[in-house]
């Protein structure tokens, strides 16, 4: 994994573990990770936390914003970048991407498939790339869509 962010194992009761199983039935989360997401997508909506991923950085601008992973230099994207990235991502995860790589110069980054995982490159050549699970990939392109929205709104 390219992040200093490591894979975790934890120790649950029986009875959380059922009760998480539940809550990925529920919500149609595909993993106990996933179900998770969901629990941390609800507790944001409640105004709890705020909405960041550890390890991404984004500086929303009136004309785009700048993303870092793992306190790389910034690269900046224009709102049609950022719509672009996102949108590739959810190709990738949901399925509609055949491909094991895509590789989008206008914008320069890449998505491909690890495995069940998706690795995310920004810039396409990054020392610093991102490989997620699903729930978190999808997670990542709902936050930089979300603060590109409310960028050129403001």
């Amino acid at each position: 994994m390219s992040s200093n962010i490591t894979p975790t194992n934890m120790r649950l009761s029986g009875e959380r573990k059922i009760q998480l199983e539940e809550i990925a039935q529920l919500t149609g989360a595909g993993s106990l990770s996933a179900a998770i997401g969901e629990l941390i997508k609800l507790a944001r909506t409640q105004g709890i936390i705020g909405h960041s991923i550890p390890g991404v950085t984004i500086n929303s601008f009136c004309d785009g914003m700048a993303i870092s992973f793992d306190d790389a230099a910034p690269t900046s994207f224009p709102h049609e970048g950022v719509a672009a990235l996102a949108a590739t991502i959810r190709e990738f995860v949901n399925g509609a991407e055949q491909a094991k790589a895509t590789h989008n110069l206008d914008h320069d980054f890449s998505v491909s498939r690890r495995g069940t995982s998706f690795k995310v490159a920004i810039p396409e050549n990054s020392a610093t790339p991102k490989t997620w699970a699903a729930d978190i990939a999808l997670e990542f392109a709902d936050l930089i869509e979300a603060e590109s929205m409310k960028a050129k709104a403001a």
